[in-house]
């Protein structure tokens, strides 16, 4: 799933059992019910910024059927329930490396434990997940994610303290928007760690929070031009503060206005100038959860980021994020979200990046145990390059995705997925891929087909 960096931070809101619960379904129905690709944004991005229903009821939902019928999934001990989860998928690409000749056998395996306390007041979670994906005919294209992290919450009276500190290494891909000039998987490893502070007047809260984020990079494997290319230049330091604030209009709606500010310090190699910036930006919207047909939420503003080391020239962009659940009966659910932002490059050949997405899908419950997912999504990027500005034009990128799967909740405890997914890419204008890689290419196609089994309790 691709969750709104600029919105909320994790850990915003109270870490109540609820909200735990919730936590848990949205990793385990975006990452092995219904796989899904990930566009190419730092981990800090993916945190969850506010959880669907958090507000609301949000159970007719077909995604949220399926869970709430298990709700009482997890092994008591004490005070805490811990949940173990694994999974195991294999299948076929046709292009592993959005090149040709590089199709070949996939096989995923992944698992993951979790811990919440299961208190009147107060609560603490931690999690740990481990995912391998491995390509029998390409060993160099093998990778491994994993990712470590606690969270805590402290009620004081009316309000809420929240901490958090998360640790992972992951992976950026040749297939992920915007990773120009990448062929084989290059690892990066972050630690992220946040607090905040929810101040409550009845029908107003103000939420101030910081957090602090820092990424390194090592080497892509294989045997390509780009697999020796020095991509520490992408390691920097993240700093963040934010201010929300929320007004109720009515039980479980809400008027939401931000004001976000970041500072980033980038490693300095020989040779290039560092992309050092301060970045500040304003958003204010709806959040409107109460009604169980249509829930959405919608935010628009704008964003300015000034290189403080470097001549490059100032950016300034609108943006906007949107997030619309319609579910006009009990078998089905349709979803649109849409989001527009600056990111942080993952490219050696990128100062920054401007991307937009938008994706509707719809779930249908076929039967009681079966459940189909379908998917379309459209995603662009330009990004600005990190050499002469003059030389070299904004880079553009647009991704056309298509996904459908099938799952079958066996019982309880295991499910059944089928899965396609299909990617068509293209590129102009200053190519990186092409400029920098023997391997990369500007244009691609990928088809993957995947079948498997997951556990979840």
């Amino acid at each position: 799933m691709k969750w709104r960096w600029f919105v909320l931070p994790f850990l915003y809101d109270s870490f109540s059992n609820t909200i735990l619960r919730f936590l848990f379904l949205m990793l385990i129905l975006s990452g092995w019910l219904f796989p899904c690709e990930a566009y190419a944004q730092l981990m800090t991005e993916y945190f969850p910024s506010e959880l669907p229903g958090y507000s609301s009821d949000s159970t007719a939902s077909v995604t949220m059927r399926q869970y709430m019928q298990n709700i009482d999934s997890g092994i008591h001990v004490g005070d805490y329930i811990i949940r173990p989860s694994a999974s195991q998928f294999f299948g076929y690409n046709t292009s592993i490396l959005g090149v040709k000749n590089t199709s070949g056998a996939e096989l995923d395996t992944s698992a993951s434990l979790s811990a919440n306390s299961n208190w009147n007041r107060h609560a603490v979670g931690m999690s740990m997940s481990v995912a391998n994906h491995e390509f029998p005919t390409l060993s160099a294209a093998n990778y491994t994610n994993w990712t470590a992290s606690f969270g805590g919450s402290f009620n004081i009276g009316e309000d809420t303290a929240s901490i958090g500190y998360s640790h992972y290494v992951m992976h950026l891909y040749a297939t992920d928007l915007g990773n120009f000039g990448i062929s084989y998987p290059v690892p990066y490893a972050g630690d992220d760690a946040r607090v905040s502070y929810r101040k409550n007047w009845a029908r107003f809260a103000v939420i101030p929070s910081a957090s602090y984020n820092n990424f390194s990079f090592g080497q892509a494997g294989g045997t390509s031009t780009f697999a020796r290319e020095d991509v520490r230049s992408l390691g920097h330091q993240l700093e963040t503060q934010m201010l929300q604030g929320r007004f109720e209009i009515s039980k479980g709606n809400a008027l939401v206005a931000i004001l976000r500010g970041s500072e980033a310090q980038f490693i300095s190699n020989p040779g290039t100038v560092p992309s050092d910036y301060i970045s500040g930006g304003g958003f204010i919207g709806l959040d409107m959860r109460a009604s169980q047909v249509l829930q959405y939420r919608v935010l628009a503003g704008g964003e300015t980021r000034q290189f403080t080391r470097s001549d490059a020239s100032a950016i300034t962009t609108p943006t906007a994020e949107a997030d619309v659940i319609w579910m006009p009966d009990l078998m089905n659910t349709v979803t649109l979200t849409g989001q527009r932002g600056l990111f942080d490059p993952t490219s050696p050949f990128s100062r920054n990046q401007i991307m937009s997405t938008v994706r509707l899908q719809e779930d249908h419950e076929l039967r009681r145990d079966v459940f189909l997912r379908g998917s379309a999504e459209m995603g662009t990027t330009d990004s600005r390059p990190s050499g002469n500005e003059v030389k070299m034009r904004t880079q553009h990128q647009t991704q056309f995705i298509f996904n459908a799967s099938v799952n079958w909740k066996i019982n309880r405890d295991f499910t059944a997925s089928l899965s396609y997914s299909h990617i068509t890419s293209y590129t102009k204008h200053g190519i990186a891929s092409i400029s920098y890689s023997s391997i990369a290419q500007s244009t691609y196609t990928s088809n993957t087909i995947m079948f498997g089994i997951s556990f979840a309790r």
